[in-house]
């Protein structure tokens, strides 16, 4: 039974960003681990039954080590770890390459949280503990598929969304703003059932991309601005659009009142090779409440 492959093919995920683009080095690092910390903790209960797998890929004629360390990642002993050989986990097609599982089910209280979630946050700074590997976590107790694939983010995956909503409130914030638009359409909330037509998305994507090829910037390089998007709200429903757009990352700013309207600024520092997601995005909040205005940004270096 391949656990990962059946969850995630069930539907309802949520992806949360742990390490924020606007930290550098230990401050990354400490806001990477507190979130994740936060998640894993909303997820598993002490006396959770949990399946712990660990996966790493190999080429099929490379030499492979026969053994992973499961044991530093548990306060006990351990009984019944199993293995088993899977198709390669990120391209079943590519029989060249192959995906080898540990498994082993123990309580959640037996998992050393914070020695886990370091060692997974390492994997990309060549620090000492590294995960070697991929590690998921099935909380059986809760039908909960927990997986921190690197200190960028993590998915959440049920077979039940009920399971997931606590998780999708709770750390609303968190989600990652690229994939925040699916995520509220699955769950029924914030910028569910606003639609952009055909029409709009043409003129979206025109008004960006002549806006980009005007701005000189090569998006094959370093490409990271301070990017604002300016909106028009009507009075009434200011203090609501506020309050969502502060479930976001992007930061919001009241710049002046209008009679009846109110314009607003919201802001983030991001590659701007990302704007398409952004101006989508934000132009459905536009489109909620009031009136989204375009944007503008400026360079950064």
């Amino acid at each position: 039974m391949n656990i990962v492959k059946e969850i995630k093919a069930q539907g309802p995920y949520i992806r949360f960003e742990l390490g924020l683009e606007s930290l550098t080095e230990e401050a990354y690092r400490n806001e990477s681990f507190r979130r994740a910390s936060a998640i894993y903790r909303s997820i598993f209960d002490p006396e959770d039954d949990v399946i712990f797998m660990h996966r790493t890929s190999f080429g099929i004629n490379e030499k492979r080590k026969s053994k992973i360390r499961l044991k530093r990642f548990f306060l006990t002993r351990l009984n019944n770890t199993t293995s088993s050989t899977l198709p390669y986990e990120f391209d079943e097609s590519d029989v060249d390459f192959y995906t080898k599982e540990w498994t082993v089910e123990v309580k959640a209280k037996e998992i050393r949280k914070s020695y886990l979630i370091e060692s997974i946050e390492n994997a990309d700074f060549m620090r000492k503990p590294s995960a070697d590997g991929g590690i998921y976590l099935y909380n059986k107790t809760k039908g909960i598929l927990f997986h921190m694939y690197d200190d960028r983010g993590c998915d959440v995956f049920s077979s039940q969304i009920g399971a997931l909503l606590p998780l999708y409130h709770l750390h609303r914030k968190w989600i990652l703003d690229f994939n925040r638009y699916e995520i509220d359409n699955l769950f029924g909330e914030g910028l569910a059932g606003i639609i952009e037509t055909d029409e709009e998305l043409k003129t979206r994507m025109e008004h960006n991309n002549k806006k980009i090829t005007n701005s000189g910037i090569n998006l094959r390089r370093v490409n990271t601005c301070h990017i604002t998007h300016h909106f028009e709200i009507p009075f009434v429903y200011a203090k609501e659009f506020e309050k969502e757009i502060g479930l976001t990352s992007f930061s919001i700013k009241q710049i002046s009142k209008l009679d009846d309207r109110v314009r607003f600024i919201a802001t983030k520092t991001q590659a701007l090779a990302l704007i398409g997601y952004q101006t989508h995005l934000m132009s459905m909040y536009g489109k909620k409440y009031g009136a989204y205005e375009g944007w503008s940004f400026e360079r950064t270096v």
